[in-house]
């Protein structure tokens, strides 16, 4: 009985001082941005604010999508806050749309994230309370982050993020198995960039779902941004990284990246994927979609803090 109530203790403590670590608080910045800070119990001595840009689709503050459970932001997050840096990750607006039953896609812009990423910035800023703010982008809010943050950051990390137009990359998608259509698509999308309208009749798999034309308007606003030259141009230090077993942002983007931007850091880790994880095996990197309690890969942890260590 005395060693159960020993053992018993023994974890309370435990937990309990695991959950000292940090702090969260719910913060509003508008009444459609609204996330997550995460402080640290004894802040890192150079003070510093992480923000993260979600990725595609109706990502909210913890990496998550309707069926897809990550929790890649959030473990990113409290890793972080443990080595002493703050963290904020914030629901995409779309979310906040639904809630509020005024989505509507045929509104939606590209540049309208960029627009909330400054928000989020000004919020930040404006409270004089962090000695330097760090913008991490992921995936295609990698995009985003470069033009947000010359309005606030003082430094930028590119995060699995495209070193390509979008439509370079939609092409390359959509005709992996049909390689000869790549130049007919190809024109399809120079007449939707000159025009706004969808007049194409090539025949590929999955095509019609994505240039629906409630879409193309958001499609057309986004096309028009090339990575490579948007960090050429950023004046603050820059960390770019990718996983090697990324199914959806293959190494040779960061690379286009760390071409453009040569002073850039650059890291390849080693067995991440997509969603922050440590997956050697294809079978193990799909299902980590749809693992919620699968830890994100220390290294990731390590590599950026060591970026802020000599900011």
């Amino acid at each position: 009985m005395k060693t159960r109530f020993i053992i018993a203790l023994y974890l309370f403590t435990f937990l309990t001082q695991a959950q000292s670590n940090f702090s969260t608080q719910e913060i509003e910045i508008n009444t459609l941005l609204k996330g997550t800070l995460i402080t640290p119990a004894t802040p890192d001595t150079s003070n510093t604010l992480v923000i993260l840009i979600a990725g595609s689709g109706p990502t909210n503050r913890n990496g998550n999508q309707p069926g897809m459970p990550t929790n890649c932001y959030k473990f990113l997050g409290q890793s972080l806050a443990e080595k002493g840096i703050s963290f904020f990750s914030y629901d995409k607006r779309i979310i906040a749309q639904v809630i509020q039953k005024t989505m509507d896609e045929k509104t939606l812009r590209f540049d309208d994230m960029v627009t909330d990423a400054k928000a989020v910035l000004q919020h930040f800023t404006s409270q004089k309370k962090y000695s330097k703010i760090v913008l991490i982008g992921h995936s295609e809010g990698s995009l985003v982050g470069m033009l947000a943050a010359p309005y606030g950051a003082d430094a930028f990390i590119s995060l699995a993020g495209a070193g390509r137009a979008a439509d370079a990359i939609l092409i390359e998608q959509l005709t992996r198995n049909k390689p000869e259509q790549k130049g007919a698509l190809r024109q399809c999308l120079d007449a939707l960039k000159a025009t706004g309208k969808w007049t194409c009749d090539v025949a590929i798999p999955g095509m019609e779902s994505v240039f629906r034309p409630t879409v193309l308007p958001y499609l057309c606003s986004w096309f028009v941004h090339n990575p490579a030259n948007i960090i050429r141009e950023l004046r603050m230090p820059v960390l770019i990284i990718n996983g090697d077993k990324d199914l959806q942002v293959p190494v040779e983007d960061a690379a286009l990246l760390k071409a453009a931007k040569p002073d850039a850091v650059y890291a390849i880790i080693p067995n991440m994927n997509h969603v922050l994880k440590n997956t050697p095996e294809e079978q193990a990197n799909r299902q980590s979609y749809n693992d919620g309690k699968l830890p994100i890969e220390p290294q990731l942890t390590e590599v950026i803090m060591d970026f802020i260590k000599k900011l």
